[in-house]
Order: C-alpha cells, then sequence, then structure tokens
C-alpha cells in the first residue's frame, strides 16, 4: 500500500544516508568498519561454522536407528494401508467432514443458520427440562437463525474483496492472501444441512448443560475437521496459540496434528518422513530422559513430565515434514510474530491498567520504586521474557527486508517496539542479557557497520531507561538482591546433589526434584527446580543429556550458518536464518539463569523455532520452491 508519506519518509532518509556516505566522517567510518568485517570473516568462529558436517554420519547406524520409527511407518503402509487408501478418502464420512468445513469456511448463511437455530431449539428443551425457564437468548437465536435460512450466501466472498479486510491483510503482510478456499459445490445442496443441524443440537444440549463450552461445539468440530484434512492447519493453529492457551489445550491440539500427519503417511504413497542431524539429537535426548524417568527416585510424576517433552519436541518432527515451501514458512512466521505482539499487548496493558498488582517478583527493600512486573498471558515475568527472547529478532527482520512503501514494514516496525517495550516492563534481567547477546550478535552478523552508532546510543540511553530499570540491571550479581542470593544458593544446592548424581541424574520433574533437593539445601531454601537448564538437565537425567542437549544445539547453529551467506548476507533467507539463530541463542544465554524449559508452552515455541530454521536448511538442500 502506497502513500504520500510513507514515500517521502524513503526518500528523506535516503538523502540523509547518502549525504553520510560521501561525507569525511562517513568515509573514515566505512573504513575502519571495512577492517573490522574483513578480519571478523577470517575469525576462528567463522571457520568454525564453515566446517561441514561429514555425509558418513548420515548412514550411519546410529542414524539407522534413529529412522527405525519412520522406517517402519513406512512398512506398514506399503504392507496394509495402500489397499484401503482409495475407500477412506472417498468414504461417506470423509465427504460429510469436508462439506462441513468448506460451509464453515465459506460462512454460508444457510449452514450457520441451521446450526443456530437447532442449537436453540436444543438448549431450550436442555433448560425447561432442568427446571429452567424459556431462554430469551435462546428464542432470539432461533429467529436469527430463522432468517439466515431464507438466505444463501457465502459471506467470505464478501469479505475476500472488502476494503477492510484488504487493508488488514495489508497490514499484516498477507496481501495476495485468498479467502476462498473452500469448493462452492460444496455450499449447495440440502445434504449438508443433517449434519449442521447435529453439530447444533449437540452444542445447544451441551451449552444447556456446560455453558460456554457447548457453543464451542461447532467451531471444535471445524477445527479438528480442518486439522485431520490437512497437518499444516495444526501446524499454524498451534504457533499462534502456543502463548495463548493453557498447557494441556496446546498438547491436545499437537497431538491432534500429529495424528493427522500419520494418518496422512499412512495414506499418502508419496510421502516421505525426513529425519536430520538436530532431530536425532532430540530422538536421542528423548531416550536418555526416558531412562532417568523409569528410574527416577519419583518414577510416575517424571513419566508425566517425560511424557509432555515427548509432544512437544515430537512436534519438531510435525513442522519438518509438513512444510513443503519457503512461502509457508515465511507465513508461519509472521503467524508467530502476530500471535507474540499480541501476547506483548496484553503485557503492556496490564501495565497501563494496572491489571496486577503483585510485586511477588521485585525486592521491595531495593527497589521501593518499582511498581510491577508483567507476565501476559503465561504466568510469570521470566517466562513471558524467555518467549519474547525467542521472536523479537524476526519482528526485527521483517521490519528491514518489508519494501518501505508498505504499510506492512510499518506495522511489524511497530510490533517490534511492542515486544521490545514488554521484554523491558518484564524487568527480567537474565532476558535483557540474552537479547543483548541476541542484538550483538544479529547486528554483528546482518551489519557490523551499525556498531558505529554505539557511541550516540551509549549517550542517548540514559536519557530514555527510567532510573529504576537502570538500577535494576545494575544489580545483577548483587547479593543483597534476594532473588540473586536465592538463585546461588539454589545452585550451590543443585551442585551438592550433582555429586552424587552427576552420571545417571535423579529423574524428571518437580516431583523427583523435591524428593531428593532438601537433604541439600542451603539456608532451607525450597524451590521446585535449580533454576538453570543446564543444570536441571544434569541433574535430572545426568551429564549425558547435558552433552546430548549441547551437541544439538551446536549442530542447529552449524546448519542455519550453512544457510546464512556472508556474501548474500542481506537476503531475506540470510536475515530469516540469522534473526532465528540469534532469538534461540540469547534463549540459551537466559537459560544460565533460569530453568527455561520449566514452562511447557515456552520449551514448545523453543522447538518449534527450531524446527522452522531447520526446515529452512532442509530447503535450502533440496533447492525448494519459494512459494
Amino acid at each position: 500500500m502506497n502513500s504520500i508519506i510513507l514515500s517521502s519518509l524513503a526518500v528523506f532518509c535516503s538523502n540523509i544516508a547518502l549525504w553520510f556516505k560521501e561525507s569525511v566522517v562517513g568515509k573514515l567510518f566505512f573504513k575502519i568498519c571495512g577492517g573490522i568485517s574483513k578480519s571478523w570473516e577470517n575469525s576462528v568462529i567463522l571457520g568454525f561454522l564453515r566446517k561441514r558436517e561429514h555425509s558418513y554420519l548420515f548412514g550411519s547406524a546410529a542414524m539407522k536407528a534413529f529412522r527405525a520409527p519412520f522406517t517402519a511407518c513406512k512398512l506398514i503402509k506399503n504392507k496394509v494401508c495402500e489397499p484401503f487408501v482409495k475407500s477412506i478418502q472417498s468414504s461417506f464420512i470423509c465427504g460429510l467432514l469436508k462439506t462441513y468445513m468448506y460451509n464453515f469456511i465459506a460462512l454460508n448463511t444457510r449452514f450457520f443458520g441451521m446450526i443456530i437455530l437447532s442449537a436453540g431449539a436444543a438448549y431450550t428443551v436442555t433448560a425447561f427440562a432442568a427446571g429452567g425457564g424459556i431462554s430469551k437468548i435462546a428464542l432470539i437465536g432461533m429467529l436469527i437463525g430463522a432468517l439466515l435460512l431464507l438466505t444463501n450466501r457465502n459471506v467470505t466472498d464478501f469479505l475476500n474483496n472488502s476494503a477492510v479486510i484488504g487493508f488488514c491483510k495489508s497490514c499484516i503482510g498477507f496481501k495476495d492472501l485468498d479467502l476462498e478456499v473452500y469448493l462452492k459445490d460444496s455450499t449447495r445442496g440440502a445434504s449438508r444441512f443433517v449434519f449442521a443441524a447435529l453439530v447444533g443440537l449437540v452444542s445447544g444440549a451441551g451449552a444447556g448443560i456446560a455453558g460456554i463450552y457447548g457453543a464451542l461445539v461447532p467451531f471444535a468440530v471445524f477445527g479438528v475437521t480442518a486439522v485431520m484434512y490437512a497437518p499444516i492447519v495444526g501446524v499454524f493453529f498451534a504457533v499462534f496459540a502456543a502463548p495463548i492457551v493453557p498447557t494441556m489445550a496446546l498438547v491436545g491440539l499437537v497431538l491432534l496434528t500429529m495424528l493427522s500427519l500419520l494418518v496422512k503417511a499412512l495414506t499418502h504413497m508419496e510421502f516421505k518422513w525426513r529425519l536430520d542431524g538436530v532431530g536425532a539429537g532430540i530422538l536421542l535426548l528423548l531416550a536418555v530422559l526416558f531412562i532417568s524417568s523409569v528410574l527416577s527416585f519419583s518414577m510416575m510424576s517424571s513419566l508425566k513430565v517425560w511424557a509432555i517433552y515427548l509432544v512437544f519436541l515430537g512436534f519438531y518432527f510435525v513442522i519438518v515434514n509438513t512444510i513443503k515451501s519457503r512461502g509457508q514458512l515465511y507465513a508461519l512466521l509472521k503467524v508467530l510474530v502476530i500471535s507474540a505482539a499480541l501476547v506483548a499487548l496484553y503485557g503492556i496493558m496490564q501495565y497501563l491498567f494496572g491489571w496486577t498488582t503483585s510485586n511477588a517478583w521485585i525486592d521491595e527493600t531495593m527497589f521501593e520504586d518499582s511498581t510491577m512486573r508483567v507476565y501476559s498471558t503465561l504466568g510469570n515475568p521470566n517466562v513471558l521474557g524467555e518467549y519474547l527472547l525467542l521472536v523479537l529478532p524476526m519482528a526485527a527482520v521483517w521490519f528491514l527486508k518489508l519494501n518501505t512503501k508498505t504499510l506492512a514494514k510499518w506495522v511489524y516496525g511497530a510490533m517490534f517496539l511492542v515486544l521490545a517495550l514488554c521484554l523491558v516492563l518484564t524487568q527480567s534481567r537474565g532476558c535483557w542479557i540474552g537479547f543483548m547477546l541476541s542484538a550483538v550478535v544479529f547486528v554483528t552478523f546482518y551489519e557490523g557497520k551499525w556498531w558505529g552508532l554505539l557511541p550516540i546510543a551509549v549517550c542517548i540511553i540514559p536519557f530514555v531507561i527510567p532510573e529504576t530499570m537502570v538500577d535494576r540491571f545494575l544489580s545483577i550479581g548483587n547479593m543483597a538482591d534476594s532473588s540473586t542470593s536465592y538463585r546461588v544458593y539454589i545452585w550451590l544446592g543443585t551442585l551438592g546433589m550433582l555429586k552424587h548424581y552427576w552420571l545417571g541424574g535423579i529423574g524428571m520433574g518437580e516431583g523427583a526434584f523435591n524428593e531428593v533437593y532438601p537433604f541439600f539445601s542451603y539456608n532451607a531454601i525450597q524451590a521446585p527446580h535449580s533454576h538453570n537448564l543446564y543444570l536441571q538437565l544434569t541433574v535430572e537425567a545426568g551429564v549425558g543429556a547435558l552433552l546430548v542437549f549441547i551437541v544439538t544445539q551446536i549442530i542447529f547453529f552449524k546448519k542455519t550458518y550453512d544457510v546464512y551467506s556472508l556474501k548474500d548476507k542481506k537476503s531475506m533467507q540470510s536475515a530469516t536464518m540469522l534473526a532465528l539463530a540469534s532469538g534461540i541463542l540469547g534463549f540459551l544465554a537466559q537459560s544460565m539463569f533460569d530453568y527455561t524449559f520449566y514452562n511447557y508452552r515456552v520449551m514448545a515455541v523453543f522447538f518449534m523455532v527450531m524446527a522452522i530454521a531447520m526446515t529452512f536448511s532442509r530447503l535450502n538442500e533440496e533447492g525448494g520452491a519459494y512459494n
């Protein structure tokens, strides 16, 4: 979307940049930066990252063992499922569900009229049978449903051509998105009303018993059908919903998507499972964690934790085996940023409107002027900060790489500011350190010349950042701060545990930790975990788990660097890989100060980001399509 304001702003910025480039100061600046860049390109760090993986590793016995579950799936497909593929795809039930899904997407008025009318009738009967009166809302709903039955229009067609919807799509970078992704023939005929009426009756009866949960039945049926029809729908839903919905709801969505992909793998003859080095590391980590859970001091609670790890780490393979093009990946990353921006915006509103009054995470004796720390939908400010670390670099890339004349560029710029402000309001010092490391890596690899602006930034920052924030940052390492001393004493206690359990660990989860930690605690401090991801992995499953995790991360960074190109570091692909790697690195830095996998939803997002990056790597190796 073009405008005079955006065009004028772009011309002004270009003129300023040209003037600086031609000035004496500018020439000296670029000469110094050029020398630094050359030294950086010849550095030991980049030399290590340039080393390629040995191809023989992927033909080794270990990799064959990792591929065993996928090989078994292929054998089952060839021997059992192939004869039934056509009958399943052409079955009456599948056809009925697809018709329901297409009518739902089309927002067909007659279809929704039948659902609303039958739901209102069922609710009225249920409420009356339970001894209640006639609901006016139900009667109004039945009237609306009856009126909708008199029409047969697809509202999606209208929305697709609407100027308002077009403006919204331009804002979020989906200008070319077509909403008409349904078969119009499915919105005709009378057979579709049978299932719509059945869903409406179940929904109305459920609403009469369980309230809002019953009213959600039509949406649940649509969601399940859409995910089972196309696993990629579940991937997009999960990435968007991860920081918003409860953990068990996310577990259900991920399991449904896994089931959908498994069905696709067994019923589509051309489907092939993909396994990379990072995926092999994840499988090995799960195996080590399973052994520690079986031998745990609290076996049942550890196995429950391991089951959640299995679901969320297993989702890595769903993303890698579902996404087929860079276009889908870029769309998924936009959804990731949009979801994070909504979460961050809610956090900022918490601060502005005082929706939280808890100072539970503030040492009030040291920070008397601090008011609150925001936590948004994630229940803890440190957890919120860890989530934002994973997304902030990608928001910066969309702002940097989108065309200056497009509205989306400035919208994503605003999202980046919202995310950054929310990170500040978490007052999480570890996350601030993680973000600074992430920013250092991103700037160094993307445009090292920006470091010339550092003296100016240092002069401006003291006048921009509130004094309370500066005081809190400078308190890092101050043992007078209760949160710092709390962590140090827990680390000392955990190190005491490791003297005895460094080899095999004590088992996963809070249950096992609480069985052993009290015998090693300092100053009788109670804790659910060690407040350090690396210590926690070691104490739960031994030094083997820590080594597997570290090696997996090394493989990840080497693969991201294979896609990133110094010769074309400003390309969208290189910038995207740099942003994803920077986010992971910042998260790993914060993991030194907190057990970042304690919140399972944040852990899920961590492995989602890794999966997105490794899918880029696979498409780069295969020469995957851009659309």
